[in-house]
């Protein structure tokens, strides 16, 4: 029966759904040997009894996990080993590199490229000037006596 309260055991184990019963019980034991407590030991021997004891409840977890779903990527993992590097320092860089100069600044290159940034002049829009009106009267003809004595 499905405890829902516990993750899927083929997520627990990394397993695909296609596994057979006996890469379902040598990745138990590998993650159980490596298990860094208790309660990981306990998780892993629960997953891996779930998987091979009743052929139903497999069953259900393969149906209600993620189909294909693959928990290790083995072309990245040869990848990562493959250009693994050694980390670089900031000491170590600054030991193969000269320090700066006054020549080694194009400031002519420099000056040009903040004028650019700095000058910039956006292209006007006239159109709203050119067809309307910049004054509203705040009267419409035809005028009345009082609009015209007190203004």
């Amino acid at each position: 029966m499905i405890t829902p309260e516990k993750p899927n055991p083929f997520h627990i184990l990394r397993l695909s759904t296609r596994a057979t019963l006996a890469e379902i019980v040598a990745r138990g034991e590998e993650l159980y040997q490596l298990a860094e407590s208790k309660e990981e030991e306990m998780l892993f021997r629960w997953a891996t009894e779930q998987l091979k004891t009743n052929v139903r409840t497999r069953l259900a977890y393969e149906l209600f996990e993620f189909p294909e779903a693959q928990y290790e990527d083995e072309e990245w993992e040869a990848f990562i080993r493959r250009h693994r590097r050694k980390p670089v320092t900031l000491a170590t860089l600054a030991q193969g590199t000269p320090p700066l100069s006054v020549e080694d600044v194009n400031t002519a290159e420099l000056l040009q490229q903040l004028l650019e940034s700095e000058i910039t002049i956006a292209e006007a829009d006239l159109e709203p000037v050119l067809h309307s009106t910049p004054f509203v009267p705040r009267y419409t003809l035809p005028l009345e006596e009082w609009d015209v004595i007190c203004g």
